[in-house]
């Protein structure tokens, strides 16, 4: 069976302003040369394609900088992925003593662990995003016609007690857009004053405002992200093509990410010292990006990978990479910045017409989906806790 690639809720797509919004390029601080990236050297080596077992020989340390990142090559050091039990179909998360399951149409999530529940869309919704941390699970529903507010339920892993956030909510949810989940602090859309958008910081002790990030009618905010060193979102606009503005959250602030090429942002991540991020080289192939990271040491180039497939998880940053020829892996990429290291940590056992899920992190485990002629699979592994 030839697979076919998934787009998932999880955050998968901009966020459409009143139907007319067209996301095509980008935008964030930084210079851009033609290919959509920052200036830069030779291009960065891909990771060896002969399989599980091989490193390849890593590039000599450099700094490099914001406008010439230094080249990084991957080295090959698998992690000890173990199968998940169940279908390939099921979204599962996986993270301590817990496991998150969303199945196959978005009509539940099954939490497993000590305080089990089982949390079911409503009639006219499905399930759009689910999240685990090391202390919450958060679950959204979303309305299939997109007329009324989504309905999130977050679980306190520790008491297994459930809070909900709606339209009654202060603030309210919005209509589809985006959420994420930190350490301490939820992240929603909602409607802001004069027509304006938002996404709301909330504290996750009270879920009270923390503070609100606001863009001027016409404009969106999607792809929230939000770690132990920091959060970060997209701004875009309705400008033909989109300009697409990587942010950083500082305090009640919300300034562009340093150091990415101008109205080309997707995905982005903050991390110790910095941050980890992609753009979108040809707007024609939007699916493929390529990654850059920040950090106090350094800019660096970890070349190319699939867009929206950026996760942080134990203070490193992940992502996808699709095989380059019909001899190659789909491999799961691994960028620490403590060490400035590329790292291959898994491969499918299918090559040349295969592709991975974006990973899902539980807090100290990673999730991954494997989509292969050759066969699917469903892993997880340790990553260790931030």
């Amino acid at each position: 069976m030839t697979p076919v690639r998934r787009v998932t809720g999880a955050g998968g797509a901009a966020l459409l302003l009143a139907g007319v919004l067209t996301l095509g390029a980008c935008g964030s601080g930084g210079s851009s040369t033609a290919d959509g990236g920052p200036t830069s050297g030779p291009p960065s080596t891909a990771p060896s394609s002969d399989g599980p077992g091989t490193t390849s020989t890593p590039s000599a340390p450099s700094t490099g900088t914001s406008d010439h990142p230094a080249p990084v090559a991957a080295t090959t050091a698998l992690l000890d992925w173990q199968p998940v039990p169940g279908s390939t179909r099921d979204l599962v998360t996986v993270g301590g003593h817990w496991r998150l399951t969303v199945d196959p149409d978005g009509t539940a999530a099954r939490l497993e662990g000590p305080h089990p529940r089982t949390i079911r869309a409503g009639a006219d919704a499905r399930i759009s995003d689910a999240f685990l941390d090391g202390t919450h699970a958060l679950v959204v529903s979303e309305d299939k016609l997109a007329q009324t507010p989504d309905v999130a339920t977050l679980v306190d892993l520790g008491s297994g007690g459930a809070r909900s956030l709606d339209r009654t909510s202060t603030p309210p949810t919005s209509v589809g857009g985006t959420w994420a989940l930190g350490p301490d602090t939820l992240a929603h859309a909602t409607a802001g004053p004069h027509a304006s958008y938002c996404v709301t910081w909330l504290s996750l002790r009270t879920l009270r405002p923390e503070a609100d990030t606001c863009v001027p009618p016409r404009h969106g905010l999607s792809r929230a992200s939000i770690t132990a060193d920091g959060a970060s979102l997209m701004r875009f606009d309705d400008h033909h093509p989109s300009c697409r503005t990587l942010l950083g959250r500082t305090d009640a602030r919300a300034v562009p990410l340093p150091g990415v090429a101008d109205c080309r942002g997707w995905d982005s991540a903050a991390l110790s010292g910095g941050a980890a991020w992609s753009v979108i080289p040809n707007e024609r192939r939007i699916e493929a990006a390529h990654f850059y990271a920040h950090t106090a040491t350094g800019w660096y180039d970890l070349g190319p990978g699939v867009s929206g497939s950026l996760v942080a998880c134990g203070g490193a940053a992940y992502f996808v990479r699709d095989p380059a020829t019909r001899h190659d892996p789909a491999t799961l990429l691994r960028w620490n910045p403590t060490d400035a290291g590329l790292t291959t940590v898994f491969a499918s056992k299918g090559r040349g017409n295969a592709f991975l899920s974006p990973p899902r992190c539980g807090g100290d485990h990673l999730t991954v989906t494997a989509f292969a002629a050759a066969g699917d699979q469903q892993v997880t592994a340790s990553v260790g806790a931030p």
